[in-house]
């Protein structure tokens, strides 16, 4: 086991340690393909290019969880093995997943309340429901209310296939996301994958997008289907290799991209494939408003319709993965 992995294993075990029963409220930020979020805040460690087998990835990966059997109706990708999943079949939601907190206008000018009630984020009929809501008090104000819930301190994985499968909501001004971020850097510089985001009043269209740099920069690709995606379930993917990050609907590849850096400042040095040659973990949530999916409408109904429901989420991986890559000279 060479000494990248080994200070990884130290780094994820010290993060699980510490984290476990938080919420990740200060480690991840919440964004979107037409944030203006920004930090200026840079990181100063060395990233060594080795390569590193996916043995020794998933030992670093899944110390913290146990073990669960693959699903028998897993369509497992040629050359990869299952690694971990869940199927939300239990009565309430595993301790494999945080509920998170915070405020309206967190980020990205959202209207949601993000609250860990159990009325907004729960297991129900064999899924992860995330249930946005809209409360008006006696004086006429309006509170929205959504929920948010992520694997950070529980299950975390470096490079994958990693697809859920989700029912989005019907309407304008919802954005659910399944997305990614690391258990370590600020953002952006510390990168971001977005699986899936689909703006509400255009349910037929799936986005993904990568986020990078030091400034911000991001990568974006989308697909419109001949479907509403809302109408039904479907199966949204990242295939995360060193050096190429390929999003996928319905097992079919829509986006692909080589293209991305930590941070081009004097003095930073993070070889590619950083940021995205680290841990990442997984996130679930329904915005409400905000930049880019604008506020709700009258039209916009708070009921069923308004729901994600995650039928499950599954991770597999190669047997091998090469760090040895090269970045290309140009945005794709």
């Amino acid at each position: 086991m060479n000494k990248r992995i080994i200070a990884l294993l130290l780094l994820a075990s010290f993060a699980f340690t510490a984290c476990t029963q938080q919420p990740a409220e200060s480690s991840a930020s919440d964004t979107s393909a037409d944030t203006t979020e920004t930090s200026e805040t840079t990181e100063t460690t060395t990233e060594e290019t080795t390569e590193a087998t996916t043995v020794e990835t998933t030992a670093m990966t899944t110390v913290p969880f146990e073990p669960v059997p693959q699903p028998e109706d897993a369509v497992v990708p040629e050359g990869y093995h299952f690694v971990w999943g869940d199927e939300f079949d239990g009565e309430e939601l595993s301790n494999m997943w945080t509920r998170e907190s915070h405020p309206s206008h967190w980020v990205n000018n959202e209207l949601q309340v993000y609250d860990m009630s159990e009325e907004y984020s729960y297991v129900s009929d064999g899924n992860l429901i995330i249930q946005p809501s809209k409360v008006v008090d006696d004086d006429g104000n309006v509170t929205y209310y959504s929920g948010r819930v992520n694997s950070y301190g529980h299950f975390v994985c470096q490079y994958g296939r990693i697809e859920a499968r989700i029912k989005t909501p019907e309407g304008v001004g919802f954005l659910p996301a399944f997305w990614m971020l690391p258990i370590t850097g600020q953002w952006p510089v510390g990168g971001e994958i977005d699986i899936m985001e689909i703006v509400g009043g255009m349910e037929n269209k799936t986005h993904g997008t990568i986020h990078y740099g030091n400034p911000h920069d991001q990568n974006q690709g989308s697909i419109t289907a001949d479907v509403d995606l809302s109408a039904d379930y479907h199966i949204y993917a990242v295939d995360w290799e060193p050096g190429k990050i390929t999003f996928l609907l319905d097992g079919e590849p829509f986006y692909e991209t080589s293209y991305w850096y930590s941070s081009p400042l004097t003095g930073y040095v993070a070889d590619y494939p950083a940021p995205f040659n680290k841990p990442f973990y997984i996130i679930f949530n329904v915005a409400v408003g905000g930049d880019w999916p604008g506020d709700p409408t009258e039209d916009t109904h708070f009921d069923e319709r308004a729901q994600m429901r995650v039928d499950w989420v599954r991770v597999y991986q190669r047997d091998a993965y090469d760090e040895n890559v090269t970045c290309p000279e140009a945005k794709d």
